[in-house]
């Protein structure tokens, strides 16, 4: 578990916000959710996402979520995803990831996004991408 620039809660609503984006995790299991702002706390220099969510059960990390709140240029968003998951290799080695965008607009369903998704896939061991606008809400 990372600790520092974290926050540990229970909360049944974690959420970040930046300018207008929104991602919001709904905490019914009531785990135990690590808050971790990485842009300029926890990574200080070079490429980096905005936030990393750690969700963990008894005393581990069973799943990280990495969020890039985006305006616009999703393919940079993915790179400062990647740069994040390479730096936080050892930390989370044994636990499930997934990333998410959360960019102001930005095609759903077109082909370039769904490319873009595979292609982060196949870089990432298997990891998945989520690219949304303006608000993702997920369930834990």
């Amino acid at each position: 578990m990372i600790s520092i620039c974290n926050e540990n809660t229970r909360n049944r609503i974690v959420s970040v916000k930046e300018r207008g984006k929104k991602f919001q995790i709904i905490n019914e299991s009531s785990s135990l959710v690590n808050k971790v702002t990485v842009d300029g706390c926890y990574i200080k220099e070079g490429l980096k996402c905005d936030y990393l969510f750690e969700i963990i059960q008894e005393e581990a990390v069973e799943k990280v979520f990495y969020v890039e709140l985006k305006g616009k240029g999703v393919e940079h968003g993915i790179k400062q995803l990647e740069a994040t998951i390479n730096h936080c290799r050892s930390e989370h080695q044994n636990s499930e990831k997934k990333c998410y965008i959360v960019a102001s607009k930005y095609p759903k369903s077109s082909t370039s996004s769904q490319k873009l998704k595979s292609k982060f896939r196949r870089r990432n061991n298997g990891i998945s991408l989520f690219i949304e606008t303006k608000i993702k809400k997920i369930t834990i």
